[in-house]
């Protein structure tokens, strides 16, 4: 699950100290939106998982984590298709690869001094 920063750099033209702050940006709302995912999918709430795995499958494919991104993707369309037999083993697998991610994200923002 590897963090393509070469795409994540052309994204912000070059610039190391803006992508080390949208890093931390990321890796401090992550919880945020896994949260409303995991919420939605208890309520049953469809709309409200296609949105939160939306913004997380758009944030994943700016630091081009392609194999998550479309983890993402698919977790995004069983909310709008309203199928959520498999969204909660789904969720989990994305939580655990974010979870193993996200140091990555925090060793930018140290090195960049943020």
């Amino acid at each position: 699950m590897p963090i393509d920063w070469t795409i994540a750099l052309v994204h912000v033209d070059g610039d190391k100290q803006l992508l080390a702050e949208l890093a931390m940006m990321f890796s401090q709302d992550c919880p945020r939106l896994l949260l409303e995912a995991r919420e939605s999918i208890v309520q049953m709430d469809h709309s409200k998982l296609e949105r939160a795995a939306h913004t997380l499958k758009g944030r994943l494919a700016f630091f081009g984590i392609h194999d998550l991104r479309d983890k993402a993707l698919r977790l995004e369309a069983m909310g709008r298709m309203q199928l959520l037999d498999e969204a909660p083993e789904s969720l989990s697998e994305i939580e655990a690869d974010i979870e193993r991610i996200i140091p990555e994200f925090n060793s930018l923002s140290r090195e960049q001094g943020k």
